[in-house]
């Protein structure tokens, strides 16, 4: 529990109604619905779309655009859009009017057959409880307000439809509530509702709809997709899964028809040894027994009763209320022999039923023809005063939803004349496993309460509607109330009258939510166990001003491993390295293992920190444990410490780690106890095996789609992975050459040819206003300058050793990072720059870097976006060796790589210690250096990570690198 809340993980129907239950009652709590599958089985479009081809109302141009829209994928406000409007064209010209009964009729005959019931109890719950309960979907109001009219719901927030003078356009009226719609819709309706987000309720199953998700205090994922359930485990959401109500498969057929003919074998089996007796009643009631018995046993389907005491008054009019086709086989379970029922006329000539039925007396009526119907029953009285019981359910035909239906009174006009009790049979969930048009059932339990015998002595016609009130209500309240055995225990907590009740758990970070790696990571990931000298580590050292108090320090990484859950996930390969490897939560983190602490010997000076922490970030981490470690370093002088963070590239790119820095530092040295406090994340148990079966499973399904989107070629890349992975890393290494840009000079530098290994460490700072004006006074960019000035200090170097000045070979990550992106991972490609040592001018030199790097941007990422398009599907199946070479094929050609990443504006304090300086030290992926910087309160702080072999005199080399920078800070002057 936490907060006195259920921890996340996944729940059942009861822990979610329960939670509803004690949460603060009243109006300004809000409960938001998704509609397409949240509370309902699959997509209300698709109802319209079946009645549009039936009806031709759709081109058969039209419906090729809409599936190869849907195909190509749905992953922006522009592509639900395209998708809208083209659904759209087809009610163009339709009058507003009839949309509205299109709408109602295709909700009875197909919609409403779909609903779940566990989402239909869950907004009772929510109604019950008070709150404020709203359909928000990116549907039209055409889809969505029948079933919230029959569910009761009063709000609904849906994507509008142009009407003009009462007839539909056939375009949008408006914006979309799509992702970002929606999330707007929703707040735009809390302000003028006062709706409390933080204590109100949002569900939903898709994956689009994380932001919606997040802008209220207690997000449920039902049903949910991969990518949702991840965000879910991320953010600590409960997850429930609804049973599916769509078609069966084909055990479900089997079962189907072992449990119909179980049934009518079983009736047939009774009747003919009944018939020995010489009693057709006899035989009858065997039959009905040995129906109910073996078609329940050959279905699959139990019953839970309780009052199974009352079942003994007899006779007896039985009412239940009628959800499913199941019911006749519940029934006959349930009551065995002695009883008669009513049916519509038309299953009098039902295969097989009908005979059955008319054998036991049945009455068949004609629901268009009140007359008939009462004279149908008027034999009924009969059977009852001579000791048969009926069967008849009060709604006179199945609910098209889970509600109940109003009730006729010929069942009570018959209980009334013969002077029998009414006993109500109370059936909770048949039409889960059998929903109203099913032709598959499920197996399954069914819950069955049978309420006490009603006598009917003393009614009169003149009071007979209110004690057809009575038993209905009787009805409702016991449906409403269901108490009975669950899979587990729910965890209730006593709900407050006002809204100062326990707050809903805070919510993590939206920082690495993926669910597995992309391929740039896979890539650094397996590269690595190939070839160690590609190890991926990152770090960032901090330069504190004291040391901070041992045991808060620990205190901030556990509040942090809940804020972050990345923190605490390891990465599970698959079997046999086929696909990504996965995020996978931990149980337990040890923070021994995690948080360590030296204490450096007198003087204490920088040299000896970088020394101890170039050691400590060279060290592989752990590859079975969460990819992460600090250490402290105290004994520096002046009472000074370091703070180093090393993790792995994988995890994610630098950028995303000073992100995830600036909001996990404290802006104050005070604790700050209105902090959040996420819980602790649901630990996850995956294998290997299962990992490989879902990348499997995912190759499988993608085929047919693969065809239809790029072809038969596509779908052999799919089929034959390892091919097409050879393939991939061709095109990889061929377009890597084709995207290095030489402006001046060609080929690399021979003076940093060797390579070791090893990693040695160095420092550098600049005022951050001087590198950018000296940057702009030569014309260029703060970035421009920067990589100039790398430029000029490397040129110094092989200068001042007798080396060659031709050309030095720059990598440059270019981020492909959008506003909206998540947090954390990795999103970049890599450009090659090799400039011209020979250059003396600092001017000179930022004007190439300029150059080249709007070379780079007009170009557009469309490249890169090309290249992921083909390594993603088949990157997965690369062995490590492999991946290794092409990594380092790719890597290796770099003399250089240089990094600029922006970082904190303010003062941060982690632990008590401000935080003096940040220096980003990143990998050594095959290239003899790694220049980072990182600006941080005025100052470029520059880390630099060397290889001893490549860089013979790395004192001189952090000479030239500084005299480079003033060369450029010069031209500001």
């Amino acid at each position: 529990m936490t907060n006195g809340q259920p921890t996340a993980g996944v729940w059942t129907e009861e822990q979610l109604v329960a939670d509803v239950a004690a949460s603060p009652p009243g109006p300004r709590v809000a409960a938001f619905f998704d509609f397409d599958g949240t509370v309902i089985d699959g997509y209300s479009l698709a109802s319209f779309a079946r009645h549009h081809l039936r009806s031709l109302d759709v081109t058969p141009a039209a419906l090729g655009e809409l599936l190869l829209i849907g195909l190509r994928g749905v992953t922006s406000e522009e592509d639900f859009e395209r998708l809208t409007v083209v659904g759209m064209r087809a009610w163009a010209g339709r009058t507003e009017d009839e949309l509205t009964e299109l709408g109602e009729r295709l909700f009875v005959q197909g919609i409403a057959g779909a609903l779940y019931p566990e989402a239909w109890r869950l907004v009772e719950a929510h109604l019950d409880a008070g709150h404020t309960v709203v359909l928000a979907s990116s549907a039209t109001r055409f889809q969505v307000e029948p079933a919230a009219r029959a569910m009761g719901v009063e709000h609904v927030l849906v994507s509008p439809v142009e009407i003009v003078d009462g007839v539909c356009t056939g375009r949008p009226g408006g914006a979309l509530l799509w992702r970002a719609g929606k999330v707007a819709a929703v707040q735009a309706f809390a302000e003028e509702h006062d709706i409390d987000l933080a204590q109100s309720y949002a569900y939903s199953n898709g994956d689009e709809d994380v932001p919606f998700l997040r802008t209220v205090g207690r997000a449920r994922a039902l049903n949910p997709g991969r990518d949702l359930a991840a965000a879910a485990r991320h953010y600590s959401w409960p997850i429930a899964r609804f049973r599916r109500r769509g078609r069966g498969g084909p055990i479900e057929i089997a079962r189907t028809a072992a449990g119909v003919g179980g049934m009518l074998g079983g009736f047939a089996a009774g009747l003919a040894v009944g018939s020995l007796s010489g009693s057709r009643r006899e035989a009858v009631d065997l039959g009905i027994t040995l129906a109910g018995e073996l078609g329940s046993a050959l279905a699959g389907v139990r019953l839970e009763v309780q009052g199974a005491e009352h079942l003994a008054a007899r006779p007896a009019v039985f009412l239940f209320n009628h959800q499913s086709q199941l019911d006749v086989l519940v029934l006959a379970k349930l009551l065995h022999g002695g009883i008669t029922g009513v049916a519509k006329k038309e299953l009098a000539h039902a295969p097989g039923f009908g005979l059955a039925f008319r054998l036991a007396d049945v009455a068949f009526v004609d629901r268009g023809d009140k007359d008939q119907a009462r004279k149908a029953l008027e034999p009924a009285v009969q059977r009852l005063k001579e000791g048969l019981s009926l069967v008849i359910a009060p709604e006179g035909t199945r609910s098209a939803t889970p509600s109940l239906g109003p009730f006729k009174k010929g069942a009570f006009h018959v209980a009334m004349q013969a002077g029998v009790p009414i006993v109500p049979i109370v059936i909770r969930n048949a039409g889960e496993l059998m929903w109203r048009g099913a032709a598959t059932l499920h197996p399954g339990t069914v819950q069955v309460r049978v309420l006490p015998p009603i006598p009917t002595e003393g009614w009169s016609p003149e009071g007979l509607d209110e004690k057809v009130g009575e038993v209905r209500a009787a009805y409702v309240d016991a449906l409403a109330h269901w108490t009975g055995r669950s899979g587990q225990p729910v965890d209730v907590h006593e709900p407050t009258a006002s809204m100062d009740g326990p707050p809903p758990p805070a919510a993590p970070l939206d920082w690495g939510i993926s669910a597995e790696m992309n391929p740039l990571e896979t890539a650094m990931w397996r590269a690595e166990a190939a070839d160690p000298r590609l190890r991926a580590n990152v770090a960032l050292l901090e330069i504190l001003d004291s040391a901070p108090d041992w045991e808060r320090l620990r205190g901030a990484h556990e509040w942090a491993s809940r804020m972050v859950p990345r923190m605490r996930q390891r990465v599970v390969e698959p079997a046999l390295g086929l696909g990504a490897p996965r995020w996978v939560t931990v149980a337990e983190l040890d923070l021994d293992q995690h948080v360590h602490r030296v204490v450096l010997d007198p003087p204490g000076e920088m040299r000896q920190l970088l020394d101890v922490v170039g050691q400590f970030i060279s060290r592989p981490l752990d590859r079975d444990h969460p990819l992460w470690q600090v250490l402290l370093v105290e004994g520096l002088a002046d009472g000074r410490a370091g703070y180093v963070v090393k993790t792995h590239h994988s995890t994610t790119d630098g950028l995303g780690a000073v992100q995830l820095m600036s909001r996990l530092h404290s802006h104050s040295p005070e604790h700050d106890p209105s902090r959040p406090e996420p819980p602790v994340p649901a630990p996850e148990e995956v294998t290997p095996l299962e990992v490989a079966a879902e990348h499997v499973s995912d190759v499988v399904r993608a085929a047919p789609l693969a065809v239809l989107r790029g072809g038969v070629g596509a779908l052999g890349g799919l089929l034959r992975p390892l091919d097409a992975a050879s393939a991939a890393v061709d095109t990889v290494v061929g377009t890597a050459r084709s995207a290095t840009h030489s402006l001046g000079a060609h080929g690399g530098s021979e003076l940093l040819t060797p390579r070791g290994g090893d990693w040695h460490l160095e420092v550098l700072e600049v005022p951050l206003a001087d590198l950018k004006a000296g940057a702009k006074a030569g014309g260029g960019s703060l970035n421009d300058g920067y990589l100039a000035a790398v430029v000029g200090g490397f040129r110094r170097y092989h200068e001042r050793l007798g080396a060659p000045l031709g050309g030095l070979t720059l990598g440059i990550p270019i981020s492909l990072r959008a506003q909206d992106d998540p947090q954390g991972g990795n999103r970049f490609t890599g450009a090659r720059f090799t400039a011209d040592l020979a250059e003396a001018d600092p001017a000179a030199r930022i004007a190439a870097v300029r150059e080249f790097v709007l070379s780079v941007r007009s170009a557009g990422s469309g490249g890169a976006s090309a290249v992921n398009d083909l390594v993603g599907p088949v990157l997965g199946w690369l062995p490590a060796p492999v991946l290794g070479a092409v990594s380092g094929a790719l890597t290796s050609g770099n003399d250089v790589q240089v990094s600029n990443v922006p970082g904190v504006t303010q003062p941060v304090y982690i632990a008590g210690s401000r935080i003096e300086r940040m220096f980003p030290f990143g990998p050594l992926p095959g290239c003899a250096a790694m220049v980072t910087l990182l600006s941080q309160e005025g100052t470029c702080c520059i880390g630099i990570n060397l290889d001893s072999s490549a860089v013979s005199d790395p004192a001189g080399l952090v000479a030239d690198l500084q005299a480079g920078l003033d060369e450029i800070v010069a031209l500001g002057r």
